[in-house]
């Protein structure tokens, strides 16, 4: 980043801070361009865009924020497996919907603010075990995306979509899928144009495969029949399997393990497992009420 632009960050930050009545995301989203975000991951990069359609009030990045940081200025955790990551929840956060990972047991969290809700129950008896206090309050923020936004048609166009994780997105399976199978969707989470696209395009499908957990939450949450699956780079990632446990216990919904795809998985499989969906039990709200924020 040049030198320009972080001066430019801080002006513009200070600016929609003072005069605009701005919100301090704490997140894992990148905020160092020119104005708004870089498409990075989804997922993460849906904090941005819900706050702002939630609040009608601009969002700005806590850790781009120099003033933020220095002023110990209040900031919010939100959607992401972001709690008991090191340099993001700190003594001025107020946390909603956030989960852990539970990946490192042996990190000291710092204590937030408030919390006024986490993902799922999971990562609620984790921060009791290290004594801090979590009400039972639980939902992603992401579940709330149907009471602000509906795609702009119904219609569906695909029989099946696959949301590979951005570290999957290059896997054998979705390659072919890609060469060989037109009428399956493959819905990328890391070069997408508008946020509402992704939306779009799950709604366009009859069923979807997915090793993303917000692909599964949106799913859930527009009422889209899916699966867990895994198709390799799961194991790698710092959450684990924890976050999808963890999501489950929040929608009363059973997730044993992921269906693990291979270059010769059939189509067949997937929807095999995809039958086995059952619409979770999704307090809306549940979460609103839990939200810090005034809403339209």
């Amino acid at each position: 980043m040049t030198i320009l632009l972080k001066v430019w960050i801080q002006i513009r930050y200070s600016y929609l801070y003072v005069f605009k009545n701005a919100i301090i995301l704490n997140g894992y989203v990148d905020g160092s361009t020119w104005r708004g975000i870089r498409h990075r991951n989804w997922g993460d990069d849906l904090n941005y865009y819900l706050l702002q359609l939630i609040t009608n009030r601009p969002v700005i990045i806590y850790q781009y924020f120099w003033l933020a940081k220095k002023l110990h200025l209040k900031n919010y955790l939100c959607i992401g497996t972001l709690l008991d990551t090191k340099n993001y929840s700190n003594s001025h956060t107020i946390v909603w919907g956030s989960g852990c990972s539970a990946i490192h047991p042996e990190i000291l969290i710092e204590k937030p603010d408030r919390i006024c809700s986490v993902r799922g129950k999971k990562t609620r008896q984790l921060l009791l075990e290290k004594k801090i206090s979590c009400p039972e309050n639980y939902g992603d923020p992401a579940l709330l995306l149907p009471y602000f936004y509906q795609p702009r048609s119904q219609q569906k166009k695909y029989k099946l979509g696959i949301i590979p994780h951005i570290i999957d997105k290059n896997h054998v399976f979705v390659e072919n899928l890609r060469k060989h199978h037109p009428d399956v969707l493959i819905i990328d989470l890391g070069d997408y144009q508008k946020w509402t696209d992704v939306v779009d395009q799950i709604c366009s499908c009859d069923q979807i495969a997915s090793s993303s957990l917000h692909g599964l939450i949106v799913s859930d949450a527009y009422n889209v029949p899916n699966c867990w699956i895994e198709l390799g780079g799961q194991r790698l990632l710092m959450a684990g399997y924890f976050k999808f446990y963890d999501y489950a216990s929040s929608v009363n919904r059973s997730f044993d393990y992921p269906l693990t795809v291979n270059k010769d998985t059939s189509l067949e499989t997937i929807f095999k497992e995809v039958s086995k969906w059952r619409k979770p039990q999704i307090n809306i709200e549940s979460v609103l009420q839990a939200c810090p924020f005034s809403h339209r």
